[in-house]
């Protein structure tokens, strides 16, 4: 009998600290009968993971490309039991996607399980949102949206995500109530206080020997979440956020909201965590998830101090200051010249060159015409 065991997250659960953890270990775990699938991410995962609709992430959500190829690559290791991870499952929000997918499984494994591990929601909220600070997030920036704010602005949008009961009944609906595997991402309960031991242990993985890599994708600093968010919302330039980032001191603390704004932000979804739980038996607790919010500070600003975006700010201008004077003497002329040179042996840099002087000169007719030439060519229009 062929097992599947498919771990979908969800985000901010230490999925990749899992995933990475097991690849790490990936003999010792075929030693104890686990299988990974997609190891490394080769072939990758995202190339049948990806946007349904490009221009509409949400709430078209994830779509599979292929699902029966994709069930193929799954499948491919020859352990009885295979184990296959991506959070970016979580943004599948459409039944007929999985459904398919649940029948390109079905041909390659006898069980397949889902395992899930959940956060509550103002607790998920807050490391999402930060998680859109940085760079070359876009489907969280959509979703979460740059509040500078610890708690995103609430939406319609988010009910999608965090709306628990609603999103694994699509699972349900798919693979079987009995295949859910639901954990809840809390320390305090998790087997050795570990995502790791806890995530084997449900798979009934021994997970005694392996070696622990260290934490992965760790949260932000307070400063650099709204440094991250405010170079997001005004410049959309990855690399300009993943330098600012990077230049800033992590400071040991995070923007964290207050106790009653965590109350307040998780109070719609209290009724649905209930009806997930009476449906699935998760917690002992009725409401699913603990209702302790001491970790967070009582009644105090959120917000960066004066101190603080004075700090950030030198950080930004010694930064971002040596860009500036780097190009400072150039001129639109210089980079049309040098995009014309280039245009018959390097069209890709040309192209750079000539939207560089469309920046510096956007109405210059013959900088748009280059500009508008080279994209042509590199990209050329559709025909049927």
């Amino acid at each position: 009998m062929r097992r599947l065991t498919l771990h979908i997250g969800a985000h901010k659960t230490a999925t990749n600290t899992l995933r990475r953890t097991l690849e790490h270990n990936e003999y010792l775990l075929r030693a104890k009968g686990l299988g990974l699938a997609c190891l490394g991410n080769t072939p990758p995962v995202r190339q049948f993971l990806g946007f349904l609709d490009p221009d509409k992430i949400f709430p078209q959500g994830f779509t599979i490309q292929n699902p029966t190829a994709f069930a193929k690559v799954v499948a491919q290791p020859g352990d009885d039991h295979v184990f296959l991870s991506s959070e970016n499952f979580s943004f599948i929000f459409q039944q007929t996607v999985l459904d398919e997918f649940a029948l390109a499984l079905s041909r390659h494994f006898d069980q397949i399980d889902i395992l899930v591990y959940l956060r509550r929601q103002d607790r998920h909220a807050v490391s999402h949102h930060q998680e859109g600070a940085q760079a070359d997030r876009l489907p969280e920036a959509v979703l979460w949206g740059h509040s500078l704010n610890a708690l995103p602005e609430p939406s319609d949008l988010q009910r999608l995500y965090l709306d628990y009961d609603a999103r694994l009944r699509l699972w349900e609906n798919a693979f079987g109530s009995h295949a859910l595997c639901v954990g809840l991402f809390d320390r305090a309960i998790m087997a050795q206080g570990d995502i790791v031991a806890d995530a084997l242990s449900r798979m009934g993985i021994d997970p005694s020997g392996l070696t622990r890599i260290e934490d992965q994708n760790v949260s932000l600093g307070r400063v650099q979440a709204s440094v991250g968010h405010l170079a997001n919302d005004t410049l959309a330039d990855p690399a300009v956020t993943g330098s600012l980032i990077a230049a800033l001191p992590y400071a040991g603390a995070k923007l964290l909201p207050c106790a009653q704004a965590a109350r307040d932000f998780l109070a719609p979804y209290v009724a649905s965590n209930r009806r997930l739980n009476e449906r699935l038996q998760i917690s002992t607790n009725p409401d699913l998830f603990s209702d302790d919010f001491s970790d967070y500070p009582q009644g105090s600003p959120e917000g960066l101090g004066a101190d603080e975006w004075a700090a950030a700010l030198r950080v930004a201008m010694t930064t971002l200051g040596p860009r500036y004077s780097a190009t400072k003497d150039l001129t639109p002329d210089d980079l049309r010249k040098a995009a014309m040179a280039l245009e018959h042996k390097d069209a890709a840099a040309a192209l750079r060159l000539a939207r560089a002087a469309h920046v510096l000169r956007p109405e210059g007719p013959r900088i748009k015409q280059l500009k508008a030439d080279l994209e042509a060519r590199l990209n050329p229009p559709f025909t049927a």
